[in-house]
């Protein structure tokens, strides 16, 4: 994408280790809360946004590719994406964050339309919290389905059950 499309008032682009703080700042905000209701206070109070800086730029390989909504001056939302962790035949998103404040605008699903679009693969997979209603209910309505698969994910010695989805496309 070039970065002038525009989509509800926020532009796509690819991001750049340069982005790094405002990535982490979109990660932090989203998930203290989505996960508001999931997870303790004192857990979503300690996310670091400068720990999640470091992972972003750490985190470059070729085969992932990672997408920013913004606005004039700043960084509304984030998708990863790339090759399936577990089928690399298949296409997964890794993750995909709007701010809360612009959540139900359009944001999200430009992103995830944005990072899907350049996949190779037929069949995308996402996994989510099985308690996150909310993201669940946005994935439904973008085509995907669960397929019966079920995780967890362990943040500060709390697991959260997460549910596989997938869309093919």
């Amino acid at each position: 994408m070039n970065g002038a499309e525009p989509t509800h008032g926020a532009a796509i682009r690819p991001a750049t280790a340069e982005d790094a703080a405002a990535v982490a700042a979109v990660y932090v905000r989203s998930w203290r809360a989505a996960y508001a209701e999931l997870l303790p206070t004192e857990v979503l109070a300690s996310l670091d946004e400068a720990d999640w800086a470091r992972r972003f730029r750490s985190r470059r390989d070729p085969a992932r590719s990672t997408l920013l909504a913004f606005t004039p001056g700043r960084v509304v939302g984030v998708v990863m994406a790339g090759p399936d962790r577990q089928d690399p035949l298949l296409a997964e998103i890794y993750a995909i964050y709007v701010l809360p404040e612009l959540q139900g605008q359009g944001v999200g699903a430009a992103l995830l339309d944005a990072a899907i679009a350049p996949l190779d693969a037929a069949t995308v997979r996402l996994w989510c919290a099985a308690a996150n209603n909310s993201s669940r209910r946005f994935y439904e309505h973008r085509g995907f389905v669960l397929d019966g698969a079920t995780g967890s994910y362990e943040i500060s010695g709390h697991r959260l059950t997460t549910v596989r989805y997938t869309c093919s496309r």
